[in-house]
């Protein structure tokens, strides 16, 4: 099996929101959340390709657009004010952080914790299974 040399660079770029203190009733509104969502991969530079949710009983949330870059997802717990959101993108046309902006802006969060994550990089040597 032939190896290829690493990634100099990222293929993606993965942001990891959790946001606290959120008022409840944006966290268990399907339709809006998905709105949301697609607003903010559009401020982000991304392409909608696809939207879904699904509204728990008695309350929360998962919604998600596919992307022709990859995808945005939410994830809600309104009786804690509580959303988990995921922004990931591949190439270099979009900014994931700027839809975790417009998110933090529109959800009014209490406090907020963002990762960001470089992905396809490889960070050590590739070892084949076969020798």
């Amino acid at each position: 099996m032939e190896l290829s040399e690493p990634t100099p660079q990222a293929l993606g770029t993965h942001c990891l929101l959790d946001l606290f203190g959120c008022p409840s009733d944006l966290l268990d509104d399907p339709e809006w959340l998905t709105h949301l969502l697609a607003q903010s991969a559009a401020m982000a530079g991304a392409t909608v390709l696809s939207a879904h949710h699904h509204r728990f009983e008695p309350h929360g949330v998962s919604a998600l657009c596919v992307l022709s870059e990859s995808h945005i997802s939410i994830h809600t717990w309104p009786e804690f004010g509580t959303a988990s959101a995921d922004v990931y993108t591949c190439g270099d046309s979009c900014t994931p952080q700027v839809a975790c902006a417009w998110m933090i802006e529109q959800l009014r969060p209490e406090g907020h914790d963002l990762r960001v994550v470089d992905r396809g990089v490889r960070t050590r040597p590739l070892v084949s299974a076969h020798r």
